[in-house]
This record gives C-alpha cells, structure tokens and sequence, in this order.
C-alpha cells in the first residue's frame, strides 16, 4: 500500500495521531507473535491482575528480539518520510489485553509540560502501538480525543495520574477514566498497522470481549530529538537506557539512543497540563 506521508504528518500536527498502514511485514509480524506470546506465558497471575486495565506491562528489554523491532528499517523510513530522519527511542512495552478483560483507561503520557514547546504542534514524544492482530471495538481498539494535544479537553482537569495503581487494577468501572468521552474516535487496524501518536494525545482503549488475547507491542521515540528544548535532551540523555541490553545489540542500538552533550539541566518532570492548553 502507498502512503500519503505528508497528508500522514498533517494529521499527526493537526489531531495528534495517524495510521500507517501495513508496515511490519509478514516475517517480522509472525516473529513477533511468537516473541509475545513466550513473554506473555512467563508472567505471573498478579501482574495481569496488577495491569487489568492494560493487559499487561512487559517490558521489551526482556525480549532480546526486540531491538530488530525497534531498528526496523520499515519503521525507521516511515518515520524519516513523516520529516523524521533520525529519531531516538525510548522505551517500550508487550501490551496485551487478554480474553473479557476490561477497557483501558483515558490518559495522556506527557512529561514536559513545564516546557513551552508542549503548546506547539512539535512532535516532542510519540507512541508508535504495533498491532500483531487485526483490532476493532470487540477486541479492544484504541479510542482517542484528536486534537486534544492541542486543546484542553474536560479530562485533562479530571484524570489523576496516567497508569495511577487503582485505574490499572480497574478497581472502579464507574470510574469517568473508564467512561465514554465527548469527541472520542475508535481506530480500528489490521495486523501489521501502526498507529503513532502523540504522548499527549488523550487515548484509551476498549474492553477485549473475544475469547483471544489483544496484542500490541508500543514503543516510544522522540522523533525530532536533535530539535527539542536542550533541557528536555538533557532530561531524555540522563534517563535509564539498558546498558546490558544496548552491548549485545550496539549495532542496532546506538544510533537510536539519546545522546547530549551541552551544559543546560535536565527539565523537571510535569505531567499535567497547564493554563496554557487551552
């Protein structure tokens, strides 16, 4: 399938979100169930029950397959053709709702809201999910706000803190995280589809009522690094990077990791919006 990349990129400046279509290849996708499907069986009962909202929370660092996905030359040139030729990563999670488990909750993953480039429509943090099987509202497709990275939606006022221990253990269904919302849109997928969006985005997900898991691998970049505030490079070049992990897949690695060399200090974290979203 041919992608339009700049009508892609105006979307994802204009509502926060867009679909890349048919970007993990059929040898890379069924690789990629296996992997999934090995981490998923080693978890334990309490973290399924810790991450009922999510599914689960494992992350890639585990897989040692992992580090083919996230320097996957497909991924990498659908990013370079949205105006992002060299991104850096962060980190990334096995997301997998298993059968009849509840909706996702409503959030928005940003930290540096302190920082005035989070008013703008910059592409600052980004999630790209990864969709191992074809996904609708049955089986648990995101749900989303677009534009509300934009723009102040009566959520950012009335959610506590994203992956808060009560909502991931979805202790109250009655909880307005988990209810429908003004504006929201579904985003169903195919298998091999990537959705990338903003960390700002307000998103959730719906409820898995199939009778077979809902997986999706999430990873996270900073798409224009080279262009964000200093304080913000020197925050990401600081943060935890998998020493042990990054030495075994260098080669892969290292040209995806943040790196920074200036004098200014790091950002203080920050995720609530301010008066500035308006």
């Amino acid at each position: 399938m041919s992608l339009n990349y700049q009508r892609k990129r105006q979307q994802l400046d204009r509502d926060g979100f867009c679909l890349l279509e048919g970007i993990i290849g059929e040898a890379m996708l069924a690789q990629l169930r296996r992997v999934t499907d090995r981490a998923i069986a080693r978890q334990e009962a309490a973290h399924f029950e810790r991450n009922r909202a999510q599914g689960s929370l494992i992350r890639v660092t585990e897989e040692p397959f992992m580090a083919r996905l996230i320097a996957y030359r497909p991924l990498l040139a659908a990013l370079a053709r949205l105006g992002f030729p060299a991104p850096k990563w962060g980190s990334g999670f096995i997301i997998s709702k298993p059968p009849h488990s509840p909706p996702l909750f409503w959030h928005q993953d940003a930290r540096f809201w302190n920082d005035p480039i989070s008013y703008t429509a910059r592409a600052i943090q980004c999630f790209l999910m990864i969709y191992l099987v074809d996904t609708t509202p049955h089986n648990g497709c995101l749900r989303l706000i677009p534009g509300s990275h934009l723009k102040r939606h009566r959520l950012h006022d009335a959610l506590p803190d994203a992956h808060e221990e009560t909502l991931s253990r979805a202790d109250d269904m009655a909880h307005l995280a988990f209810q429908r919302a003004e504006g929201e849109v579904d985003v169903p997928v195919k298998a091999g589809d990537v959705v990338m969006g903003s960390a700002r985005l307000l998103h959730a997900a719906h409820g898995n009522q199939s009778d077979q898991h809902r997986s999706n691998i999430t990873l996270w970049y900073y798409p224009d690094f080279a262009n964000l505030p200093e304080s913000i490079q020197a925050y990401l070049a600081e943060t935890d990077w998998p020493a042990e992990w990054q030495a075994r897949h260098q080669d892969l690695l290292e040209p995806l990791r943040p790196v920074y060399a200036g004098d200014a200090e790091p950002i203080t974290l920050n995720r609530k919006p301010g008066p500035e979203l308006r």
